[in-house]
């Protein structure tokens, strides 16, 4: 892959992520996320990646006046949050497809006029990742959307431990989420990455230049195409073009202050 080496220029400041006890982790894949089921994340701070496209849903949604996301890990669940409060708009999606019976699929478009409304989100894999590292310090939503407005709050947030989060796709490693995770690492300031965390870096750095042509080209980039949801791509593939940033608070994703 060649590309040109990308140089974030974000004013941040000087803070424990630059400090020796500093460090970025970053799970790669589904079989990855699980292991952190039984780990103390008590002091980490996690930043979930569905690039395609549950993240950048959210993110998405939250720029536009959607109040908050309540992501569920099943369908069961999303239809009985649904029954308890019937104001709820129910979304998600299956393989990429609307869910019979339910508001909204998971398409970025889909959120863009539901201001004030607060939904009930179920996905493949995005749901199940934000599950999945639930006992985090703190969770925030991560997207190529925000990368910029991200690392800014993270930078803030003073966080000696971050772990970011690829969903991926099924059981498999997804291509966008690393990208965007790398886009991540490569504008914070850091003493100490994991190897994971060089890989993603690297591989940012190697496709920052067309980062939609490689979204395209990705496992779920043609799966979306194949269903007639490429504009999803496209919208999902734009970097650093909003300052919303998403965070869990109290079981629901609602707009960072």
């Amino acid at each position: 892959m060649k590309g040109e080496k990308h140089e974030p220029s974000l004013n941040l400041s000087s803070n424990s992520l630059n400090s020796l006890n500093s460090s970025i982790d970053v799970a790669l894949c589904p079989s990855e996320i699980r292991r952190f089921e039984n780990t103390d994340l008590s002091r980490t701070t996690a930043v979930v990646f569905d690039v395609l496209r549950a993240t950048s849903t959210m993110i998405t949604g939250l720029e536009h006046g959607v109040d908050r996301f309540f992501p569920v890990e099943t369908v069961e669940t999303a239809r009985a949050r649904k029954a308890e409060d019937p104001n709820l708009l129910l979304a998600g999606e299956r393989g990429g497809l609307p869910l019979e019976g339910f508001d909204l699929g998971n398409s970025p478009g889909d959120f863009k006029k539901l201001g004030g409304r607060s939904v009930v989100l179920t996905t493949t894999n995005g749901t199940v990742a934000l599950y999945r590292v639930s006992r985090a310090k703190r969770i925030f939503i991560g997207a190529l959307l925000n990368l910029d407005a991200l690392a800014q709050v993270l930078d803030s947030e003073n966080s000696t431990e971050l772990l970011l989060v690829c969903a991926g796709t099924g059981e498999e490693f997804a291509i966008e989420d690393a990208i965007a995770a790398g886009g991540l690492v490569d504008r914070l300031p850091h003493k100490s990455l994991s190897d994971a965390a060089v890989l993603v870096k690297s591989m940012y750095r190697q496709v920052s230049s067309d980062v939609a042509s490689y979204l395209r080209q990705s496992r779920n980039g043609r799966a979306l195409a194949g269903i007639g949801k490429a504009q999803d791509v496209e919208e999902c593939s734009r970097v650093a073009v909003t300052e919303t940033v998403g965070v869990m608070e109290a079981g629901a994703v609602v707009r960072s202050a």
